[in-house]
């Protein structure tokens, strides 16, 4: 009887020490909380950041993105954390009208799961809109502090006109150029908001490029019966950028700036940098919090200028907002 007792002690001892599999550890830790709002949006990104509460001692995370089609739910996106612990971004443009849910759960550097599916975020994918907003990432979401997938994070937030995000962080003009037929068409804006250029000049591209490039994006626009608006390129704060090892040029992007927000403002564009200039015109040092992208206060009167031109100019547009 002893000898019986023993054996199973021992065998109680093994059992809990074991190295169980993977289906077993994938319940060591609690489902993330997703932070995610594009519920709360008028629309969600072309490409949306995915975020969620960390939870304690894990480092790896999956997400799913998911079409729902009637009875039938397709993955259209399977990502990893690859960006920052609690974010991720898609690169792959989300254009396809349709309802969606997108969920998160731990796992391992092997991708294998160590906890259970988050809950379900809803969000749906409408055609057309009336107004869109094509950019880099100051249109985008760009901010350290915040993933761009948060109201706080979005100038959109502030302007009391419905407005599809078409922007994409680290984009150049050139680069908004070539993705206009995928990005934009599919959404059949009435007026697209344009407003990119920072990553060229800060990169040694000369305003001429530039405004080059713009004119492009017009005539393709006026080609698809597309109003479109120009927005003034935002200023930068060069010693904090270079500070944080920020990339920027030692060529006049001053000056190459100023030649573009003069062609912008030539053209009927709208002047976004009222109150976000320290007296030398460079971004205030306490309106960001890398130098380049405009924090919460910043987007907040970018927003609110940006309303208020859409109102003023397309009131038939914008009737009841």
């Amino acid at each position: 009887m002893k000898s019986t007792v023993s054996k199973i002690l021992i065998a109680c001892t093994l059992f809990c020490l074991a190295d169980f599999s993977t289906a077993d550890a994938k319940f060591k830790f609690t489902p993330p909380n997703p932070s995610t709002e594009f519920e709360k949006m008028d629309y969600p990104q072309v490409y949306p950041t995915y975020s969620w509460e960390p939870v304690a001692k894990t480092e790896f995370y999956q997400v799913q993105v998911v079409r729902v089609e009637g009875l039938q739910e397709k993955i259209v996106s399977d990502l990893t954390n690859s960006e920052a612990l609690n974010r991720v971004t898609d690169w792959q443009a989300l254009t396809q009208e349709g309802n969606y849910f997108w969920r998160v759960r731990v796992v391992d550097k092997k991708k294998r799961p160590l906890s259970d599916w988050s809950k379900k975020k809803f969000f749906s994918v409408t055609t057309p809109v009336t107004f869109a907003a094509l950019g880099d990432s100051i249109t985008h979401g760009g901010a350290n502090f915040i993933p761009a997938g948060q109201l706080a994070c979005q100038w959109e937030t502030f302007c009391d006109v419905p407005i599809k995000n078409i922007g994409r962080s680290g984009d150049t003009t050139q680069m908004m150029v070539e993705r206009f037929e995928n990005d934009v068409l599919p959404f059949k804006p009435k007026v697209l908001f344009i407003m990119g250029g920072v990553n060229d000049i800060r990169g040694g591209i000369n305003s001429g490029a530039v405004i080059k490039n713009l004119e492009t994006l017009r005539e393709k626009c006026l080609a698809h019966e597309i109003i479109p608006v120009f927005g003034t390129l935002t200023p930068m704060n060069e010693k904090i950028m270079r500070g944080l090892g920020i990339f920027i040029t030692d060529g006049d992007w001053r000056g190459e700036r100023q030649k573009i927000n003069a062609w912008v403002l030539e053209n009927g564009g709208v002047d976004v940098t009222q109150g976000l200039c320290d007296s030398e015109g460079e971004l205030r040092a306490d309106f960001t919090p890398d130098g380049l992208h405009p924090d919460l206060r910043g987007k907040k009167l970018m927003g609110e200028a940006i309303g208020k031109f859409l109102r003023e100019k397309f009131p038939a547009l914008t009737d009841g907002r």
